[in-house]
């Protein structure tokens, strides 16, 4: 199956799953690991630390500030996106990508991808 990720960068990906580092704990809820780069009152914004630098000049991430699966998201969290996504995602960002969850490689915690594409 293809990546978006460069063949280095997903060499680098898969040595450190294999290592365990997505098996300590949700690393999108490690707020060492992952600062904000933008603050909301459910959501934040991050880097993704392993980027699909293959398409994208940018990839960042917008997750909920608490561990849920999309389906247990509230509907303060759900309001909350919306408006972010039409009043700050749709003016920074071109394409929002989410993968299905058998390509995920953090499922119990939704997260969507903002993306700038490279030229």
């Amino acid at each position: 199956m293809g990546t978006l990720r460069k063949k280095k960068s997903h060499q680098k990906y898969l040595k450190l799953i294999a290592k365990g580092f997505l098996t300590d704990g949700c690393n999108l809820c490690n707020k060492k690991k992952t600062k904000s780069l933008k603050e909301f009152r459910y959501w934040r914004i991050i880097n993704n630390l392993f980027p699909y630098d293959r398409i994208a000049k940018i990839n960042h991430i917008i997750l909920p500030k608490r561990h849920t699966a999309e389906k247990k998201l509230t509907k303060a969290e759900k309001k909350e996106f919306e408006i972010i996504k039409s009043r700050y995602i749709e003016q920074k960002y071109e394409f929002l990508i989410e993968t299905v969850n058998k390509q995920k490689s953090i499922p119990g915690h939704f997260h969507i991808h903002l993306i700038i594409i490279k030229d």
